[in-house]
């Protein structure tokens, strides 16, 4: 009976410890702005004068707290629009965005080497350049941010304003405008029952449209940043990462803060690869990430295109989504059991009708 109640208690603490572990926030994120007002005043030094007006404030998105505040911003004005989300954010599905930008931050991804600067040479944060900016924008265009006036410091090709950025990914701007426009309407998917299949429908469907847009469209207007990653084996996971975003987007995995810390301490590595790394025989990094690795470097580039068209199907709907899903988060670790829930993923988009 001892043993029991001892064994009970260490699962009960285990739980706990899991929960909270999964429900961390980024990196130094209670240290970000939470408003607009929290950037400091745009000055133009040459004259002392502030830009536009006294009230304009300054924002350097190559600052990691800085770009780290316009997730926090996002998180905080949209999550009373999402009537699933709880009070504490974590049920946000774009808390997977500032999830990423902080696991770069802790792996050194940002180039930041041990500051608090984010490298313009840096391709991890090249990348996400465009999916914090460029969502943050088109949060203040379609009017869910209305906090004062912004400047974002320009630096190289990236675009800092809402104009610049149409120009520069329409596609992008068009999605992120439309995600935030629709939670916004009062009225938008109008249900009493808030469950998981209208979450999949109303929120997760035009947030990976949008998300997907946003890499789709860095990838090109990034590609001289590649070289700069430290390692060949970087390289690879770079760009293998970002190719299987299109999977994990078309499957409308949920984002939330737990969903994401989750798939990210199971799955990618805390460091930066080298040349002399050989998954699966990594020592230092755990045996998910080692499995996931040599899974993912095991795809050739080349055969990206035909897997997608492969992954269209069992994907077209809820039902084989949710088994679709189960493919992505079993295929590094077992190659039958993925096989399986993709066969189970491809009779469900026949048995039930595909989405429009």
């Amino acid at each position: 009976m001892t043993l029991l109640l001892i064994l009970t208690i260490h699962l009960v603490i285990l739980s706990l410890h899991t929960a909270n572990t999964n429900e961390r926030l980024p990196t130094l994120w209670e240290e970000a702005p939470s408003s607009i007002s929290d950037y400091p005043l745009a000055y133009n030094y040459s004259t002392f004068r502030t830009i536009f007006n006294s009230e304009s404030r300054l924002i350097d998105p190559w600052l990691y707290l800085d770009r780290l505040g316009l997730y926090k911003i996002l998180i905080i004005t949209t999550t009373p629009l999402m009537p699933f989300c709880s009070s504490s954010n974590i049920s946000n599905i774009l808390f997977g965005l500032p999830s990423q930008f902080g696991w770069q931050f802790d792996s050194n991804r940002l180039f930041s080497n041990g500051t608090k600067q984010v490298s313009t040479n840096s391709w991890w944060a090249s990348a996400n350049y465009y999916l914090s900016v460029i969502p943050f924008l088109a949060a203040v265009d379609v009017g869910i941010i209305r906090q004062g006036s912004f400047q974002i410091i320009q630096r190289g090709n990236f675009c800092s304003n809402s104009d610049e950025c149409f120009r520069q990914v329409p596609e992008a701007m068009t999605q992120w405008r439309l995600f935030f426009s629709n939670i916004s309407q009062p009225n938008y998917c109008k249900n009493d029952n808030i469950d998981d299949r209208i979450i999949d429908k109303c929120y997760l469907a035009p947030m990976w449209s949008a998300h997907l847009a946003s890499i789709e469209h860095a990838l090109p207007l990034i590609a001289s940043k590649v070289p700069l990653l430290p390692s060949v084996n970087e390289q690879r996971f770079g760009l293998g990462w970002a190719n299987l975003v299109d999977f994990i987007g078309r499957s409308r995995k949920n984002t939330n803060l737990v969903e994401t810390n989750k798939y990210q301490d199971e799955f990618f590595p805390k460091r930066m690869l080298t040349n002399d790394d050989q998954p699966p025989h990594c020592p230092d990094l755990p045996k998910t990430v080692n499995q996931a690795l040599e899974f993912l470097f095991s795809i050739r580039p080349e055969w990206y295109p035909e897997l997608i068209k492969l992954w269209k199907r069992p994907t077209c709907n809820y039902e084989s989504r949710q088994d679709a899903q189960r493919v992505l988060e079993t295929a590094a670790v077992s190659k039958s059991k993925a096989l399986t829930y993709y066969s189970e993923a491809v009779l469900k988009s026949y048995l039930y009708e595909c989405d429009q």
